[in-house]
């Protein structure tokens, strides 16, 4: 703990936070602030993330099974009390858009604060994975519905590129807005490759019959413009 010798060479300890600001220890009392933001961006993200895969999963689960657990529903309920976490892409969508709004606010959070190497460290260990994570996630999930040869839907329709990049024209673009912000010099190197490898993913995926549009497009030519 933090303290301070008075003038009889006797120890005064510190508590952090009322008896610091009391006798001006302005250094200590900035350092554990900043210790304190940095844990609470961290395990802002950690949630974050684990929310994301979570609505990921649930929405795999929706295009895969969700006919049938819905067939099933008042048997599954009798054995299964605990029901499977299911979520089809318009609620997926916005879910994941709320995600991303928080993220951007716990980054600007950190900017303002001008917590420069706590900053730094977070980017490159939390938020930029936990940013490519997204992006590659909603950019995979384009699955249009699969009938069989009787014409019945066997799986349903997954399409959050279409909603949240493909058919969204506006300037704050998804992911995007919060990753211009990062200097160059946040992205390690493997997260520089994982860049490239999602922006392949992007090329082939706007290269595809039907999905070229001036969002998409647009947001390809600024996603590979990243970090150069």
């Amino acid at each position: 703990m933090a303290g301070y010798f008075n003038d009889r060479g006797g120890l005064v300890r510190l508590s952090p936070f009322r008896e610091i600001a009391r006798v001006g220890e302005s250094d200590v009392a900035d350092g554990i602030s900043e210790i304190r933001c940095s844990l609470d961006a961290v395990q802002s993200l950690d949630y974050r993330c684990e929310r994301i895969k979570k609505y990921f999963h649930g929405l795999d689960e929706y295009a895969l099974r969700g006919l049938f657990l819905e067939a099933f529903q008042q048997q599954r309920d009798r054995t299964h009390p605990q029901k499977e976490f299911i979520v089809n892409e318009r609620d997926c969508a916005r879910e994941l858009e709320g995600l991303e709004e928080d993220i951007y606010r716990v980054w600007e959070g950190l900017s303002r604060g001008g917590y420069r190497d706590e900053s730094h460290s977070i980017a490159s260990q939390k938020l930029i994975p936990t940013l490519l994570f997204l992006l590659k996630g909603v950019i995979i999930r384009h699955q249009g519905e699969v009938r069989d040869h009787q014409n019945r839907e066997i799986v349903q329709s997954c399409d959050l590129y279409g909603r949240l990049i493909r058919q969204v024209n506006r300037q704050d673009l998804f992911v995007l807005r919060i990753l211009r912000q990062l200097p160059a010099s946040y992205a390690t190197q493997e997260q520089r490759r994982e860049k490239q490898r999602i922006a392949q993913m992007l090329n082939e995926l706007n290269a595809s019959v039907g999905l070229q549009s001036e969002p998409s497009i647009m947001f390809q030519n600024e996603f590979e413009m990243l970090w150069r």
